[in-house]
C-alpha cells in the first residue's frame, strides 16, 4: 500500500513520479504505481479521479453497454500507469492544478479517434464536448440538426446555443434544413474556439477552425 500523503499542490508539482509498484488498482488491469495515497481526505487527486474514469469506460462492460459511442474505445498501455498519466496531466495544464471546467477529450485533435493516449488527448472546456455532442435518439433517421415537423410535413433545422436553442427555419426537405444547421453550427464553432483559444491546445483549436459538420454526426 502507499504509505504516504501528499497535499493536491504537492502532487500537481510532480514532474517526474518516483515509480513504486503499489499494486493493480483499476479493474485488474490499471497499475497504481505511485508511493502516495490518492486521497485527500477521503477525496480522490483530480488527475486520479480523471485517470479511473478513463478507464472506467474503456474497460467496463456495463459502461460501453450504456454508451455505445464508447464500444471500440481503448487505453494505449502507456496510460494503464498512473504515473505515466499523472506526469502526462501536470504537464498538460502546466503544474497550475486542475483545470476547472474543462475534461479530457479523445477525438478533438484526431476526429473519430477511439485510443486515449498522450498523442491524440488534451483538456478541453466542457462547453466544447457539449457543443460538438449530437442527439442521434431524438432526431432518428434525419440529419443531425434537423427533425420532422410533424403537423406541416416538412423539416425543422435547429441547434443549441449555450442553454439555449436557436430556431433555423423549416424546409421543404432534410437536405435544405441540414445545410442550414451546417453553416449555422460551423459558424458558431468558430466563434467558441475563439473565446477558449488561449486555453486550449494549438491543435485543438486549429482542428476546431477546420471542423465540417457531417450529416450523419
Amino acid at each position: 500500500m502507499a504509505k504516504f500523503k501528499l497535499t493536491q499542490v504537492e502532487v500537481d508539482s510532480i514532474v517526474v513520479v518516483e515509480r513504486v509498484v503499489v499494486g493493480v488498482g483499476i479493474r485488474g488491469v490499471g497499475l497504481f504505481d505511485v508511493g502516495f495515497k490518492p486521497y485527500i481526505d477521503e477525496k480522490p487527486l483530480w488527475q486520479y479521479r480523471v485517470w479511473k474514469n478513463m478507464l472506467e469506460r474503456c474497460l467496463s462492460d456495463k459502461f460501453k453497454g450504456e454508451n455505445t459511442s464508447y464500444k471500440d474505445v481503448t487505453c494505449c498501455d502507456e496510460w494503464l500507469s498512473f504515473a505515466t498519466f499523472l506526469e502526462w496531466c501536470n504537464k498538460e495544464v502546466g503544474y497550475s492544478g486542475k483545470p476547472d471546467g474543462m475534461e479530457l477529450d479523445k477525438d478533438l485533435i484526431i476526429r473519430g479517434n477511439k485510443a486515449y493516449s498522450p498523442e491524440t488527448c488534451s483538456f478541453v472546456p466542457k462547453s466544447i464536448n457539449l457543443l460538438l455532442g449530437s442527439n442521434k435518439a431524438v432526431r432518428g433517421e434525419w440529419p443531425v440538426g434537423v427533425r420532422l415537423h410533424k403537423r406541416s410535413g416538412k423539416f425543422d433545422a435547429r441547434m443549441s446555443c449555450g442553454n439555449e436553442k436557436r430556431y433555423l427555419g423549416l424546409f421543404d426537405n432534410p437536405q435544405d434544413a441540414f445545410m442550414a444547421y451546417k453553416t449555422a453550427k460551423e459558424a458558431q464553432i468558430k466563434v467558441v474556439a475563439l473565446q477558449y483559444k488561449d486555453v486550449l491546445k494549438p491543435a485543438v483549436f486549429e482542428s476546431l477552425m477546420n471542423w465540417e459538420i457531417l450529416s450523419d454526426d
